[in-house]
């Protein structure tokens, strides 16, 4: 496996730094919302402290998360309680941004009922567990948001609490779906590596011997407990795993208008991936006729699949890349990066879920901390064969594509915009467990940076980058399209991954893995949605700015306004506005 701390970290710096550090918005005195949403934010960290301190909120760093019954109840009735409060103000007593902040936190108050009270995910999949102790170690070995010292001893507590929150797994999850329990026996294989050796690296020289003693001491407890729980699962739990993923066509349709504020039935999100699927496949294979006219679109894709880093070769490539597209975005006039850290590109922790993801200083962080582009490199262990197919997924022409979506202008730079955005609620990413953030407002916008770039003529002399992102845009509808049908019970796991491998063009085991991702994750066709409601939205704004509508003032305003499903972002750059999100 990769180890994020011992290998040699890729420095990714850029000449665009020309607008001064942008000031907090956390300046502003307080109103009474303000007032609230701070009652909100402490109390979802007391019961997700791991979720809170991806988000910059450490007032409980040293806690681990209580899955027991009784604390599930309790944030049920908090959440209960919340929402009426929020009902409780009157729209004409707060600001325009405050009253789209409001529609967003009562959006997320109702998916988190929905996930704690009638899905039940704490009763079903283990992956929550998990995540709530890699997530928390984590940030706490990487993020530098308070002193060494400070940080250890906050780990050594998480640490000790571990056997109590297996211990909630084992009473919570009794039946669950077989494909959630192979996801978390691999991930804690990745705890089990973080415990035994990141965590010990990553505090290298920090504290004095007392300190490390004490830490590596409660590392290896924990192991040992993350290490009987994975035997279990591997015995016992896949012995129980009868539970089906299916959430059902309501409940995901509910996730959908709540997180994302689409209210739209199934059956109109399904008609418009199949339309958007059709119009995609065509340009697919008008762009592979302008490579080689001779060769059918699959094969032409599959000669650009071969043309790809080496193994070992991966990082520094990705950084180059980097590099390329800060140059590009700023020659474009696509917008101003305002100064901030430079980000470290690195090998993904083992237990990272996906292939390549953006881990950004949190806009609420009150002094930024290191920002790190992870990208998983093909493991040695595995067969050639496995290696390959697995750098085929980051053929240099993909590879941009990932890039543009974490890093520039994808989430990276969103995250840095996010730092002048008024409030608190548009600059956190709090949504459900084991992917924290409403998918459309967040991935939407890195989806649509994919396009963008390609669009404004990144490597333009090369139609391969372009039916590469036109690749990335198949993938994407086709989530929507495979969630819905997985979650209707329509699909199989294995329906899936065919539909991915004929349709999205990719391999058997990438689409495998997307097919799996759905089983967990069944609204991650917010990407294409948010991507697509963006594109609308960019036409309204131009519509209605006419000769003064420039790209990098519609980019800025709509990162300067945060994380937000695009109805809110239509509030706020058309005010008024009554038109459809989505057509």
């Amino acid at each position: 496996m990769n180890n994020r701390f011992a290998a040699t970290l890729v420095l990714c710096a850029w000449l665009i730094l020309t607008v001064p550090t942008v000031t907090s918005a956390a300046s502003v005195p307080p109103t009474p919302f303000a007032s609230l949403v701070d009652d909100y934010l402490d109390e979802f960290g007391r019961f997700h402290p791991s979720i809170a301190a991806g988000n910059g909120l450490h007032a409980h760093d040293g806690e681990l998360e209580d899955f027991s019954h009784a604390s599930v109840a309790a944030e049920i009735q908090w959440l209960h309680a919340f929402r009426a409060r929020l009902d409780a103000f009157a729209e004409a007593t707060l600001s325009a941004d405050e009253r789209v902040d409001r529609r967003i936190l009562q959006g997320v108050v109702d998916g988190w009922l929905l996930d704690l009270a009638t899905i039940k995910n704490w009763s079903r999949n283990p992956m929550i567990y998990v995540a709530a102790i890699s997530d928390g170690l984590h940030n706490l070995a990487t993020m530098d948001a308070a002193p060494a010292e400070t940080r250890m001893r906050q780990a050594i507590t998480k640490m000790h609490a571990i056997p109590r929150l297996l211990q909630a797994a084992r009473r919570n999850i009794k039946a669950p779906p077989r494909v959630f329990v192979e996801k978390a026996i691999g991930m804690l294989g990745g705890v089990e590596e973080l415990l035994s050796r990141d965590l010990q690296l990553a505090f290298a020289g920090a504290g004095d011997a007392t300190l490390r003693k004490q830490l590596a001491a409660a590392a290896r407890e924990a192991a040992r407990s993350i290490v009987k729980y994975r035997r279990e699962l591997e015995t016992r739990g896949l012995a129980a795993a009868s539970g089906e993923f299916a959430i059902g066509t309501d409940a995901v349709e509910a996730r959908y208008r709540a997180e994302e504020l689409i209210d739209l039935p199934a059956d109109r999100l399904l008609a418009i991936g199949e339309r958007e699927l059709a119009r995609n496949q065509a340009e697919f294979t008008r762009t592979a006729a302008r490579i080689d006219a001779a060769r059918t679109p699959v094969q032409v894709w599959g000669e650009i699949v071969k043309h790809h880093p080496a193994r070992g070769e991966l990082v520094a490539a990705a950084a180059a890349q980097v590099d390329e597209l800060f140059a590009f975005v700023a020659a474009k006039n696509l917008l101003v990066m305002p100064a901030s850290e430079r980000i470290v590109v690195a090998p993904a922790p083992a237990y990272d879920i996906g292939m390549a993801s953006m881990h950004s200083s949190p806009p609420l962080e009150a002094r930024p901390v290191q920002s790190y582009y992870y990208i998983t490199d093909a493991d040695p262990a595995w067969p050639l064969e496995r290696q390959n197919a697995w750098l085929e997924s980051f053929n240099f022409a993909t590879l941009a594509d990932i890039t543009a979506h974490e890093v520039a202008p994808g989430h990276y730079v969103h995250s840095v915009f996010m730092r002048r955005t008024p409030g608190k609620v548009r600059r956190i990413w709090i949504g459900l467990n084991p992917f924290p953030q409403p998918s459309s407002g967040q991935d939407g916008w890195a989806h649509y940076a994919e396009q963008l770039v390609s669009d404004e003529g990144f490597h333009a002399e090369d139609p391969g980058y372009r039916l590469a992102q036109i690749a990335e845009a198949l993938n994407r509808i086709c989530r929507l399209i495979a969630g819905l049908n997985l979650h209707s019970r329509a699909w199989s796991v294995d329906q899936a991954t065919d539909f991915f491998e004929r349709e999205a063009h990719l391999s058997k085991a990438h689409a495998a893995r997307e097919a799996v991702r759905g089983t967990y994750d069944p609204t991650y066709g917010g990407y294409f949605l948010g991507k697509l409601a963006a594109l609308k939205l960019r036409q309204d704004y131009a519509a209605a700015r006419g000769a003064s509508f420039t790209l990098r003032d519609f980019h800025e305003r709509v990162m300067s306004n945060g994380i937000a499903p695009w109805w809110v972002h239509r509030q706020l750059l058309l005010p008024g506005d009554r038109g459809a999100v989505l057509e």
